[in-house]
């Protein structure tokens, strides 16, 4: 049981600190159909439950330690190959994003310029990687609950202390620019975008932490 609530405790992690940390992906994936991104987040979150779960009992089922061989048996070796390429490409542009993006926090809230802030982030990033899965995952796991209590409070904020209606929020929220032409695609093309790298790894975490 332990063990399933730190993977369920990391995978939502994932999704929720990587997924969201800029802020764009639900400003162009789902706010911007205004009262239809309601149907969009929900047919994300349960496409994420269903298919993280599936991934994830493939990898226990496989036993293996890589991504590597569940995208094999998905997708066959030849395919596997070039998929795999693609996540590396996604996973190595992500990283970068992120990075810059920890590098412009520092720049903008604290006068730090942005190479330092880039550069600790960069360290924390190895370091971490250093860890074993397990310790990964817990630490991943642990922090999630404060990731909700966060959203809460702004989103609680923000509801509050709000000047807008309702109407002028929707109405500010579709003149965005969307991913897509409309909701459904967008939650698609969202959940499709994170499944791959999030899922593969979590498969193979799956694994590990049933050891």
């Amino acid at each position: 049981m332990k063990n399933s609530i730190n993977l369920a405790g990391a995978y939502i992690g994932i999704i929720i600190g990587a997924g969201f940390a800029s802020g764009q992906e639900v400003l162009q994936f789902f706010t911007s159909f205004g009262i239809y991104s309601v149907l969009g987040i929900v047919v994300a979150t349960v496409l994420f439950a269903f298919l993280g779960m599936q991934v994830t009992q493939l990898g226990s089922t496989l036993q293996t330690r890589s991504h590597k061989s569940i995208i094999d048996h998905i997708c066959g070796r030849f395919i596997g190959r070039v998929v795999d390429i693609i996540i590396t490409f996604f996973l190595f542009g992500v990283t970068v994003i992120m990075i810059a993006g920890s590098g412009t926090i520092f720049e903008e809230q604290f006068g730090i310029p942005s190479m330092v802030g880039a550069i600790v982030m960069t360290v924390l990033t190895i370091g971490t990687l250093l860890l074993n899965v397990n310790k990964i995952m817990s630490i991943i796991s642990a922090v999630t609950p404060f990731l909700f209590v966060i959203m809460i409070i702004i989103s609680g904020y923000s509801f509050f202390t709000s000047n807008l209606s309702f109407n002028q929020i929707i109405s500010s929220s579709s003149k965005g620019t969307a991913a897509t032409g409309n909701w459904l695609m967008g939650s698609l093309l969202y959940v499709s975008y994170n499944i791959t790298a999030r899922n593969c790894h979590a498969g193979r975490n799956g694994r590990d932490l049933q050891e």
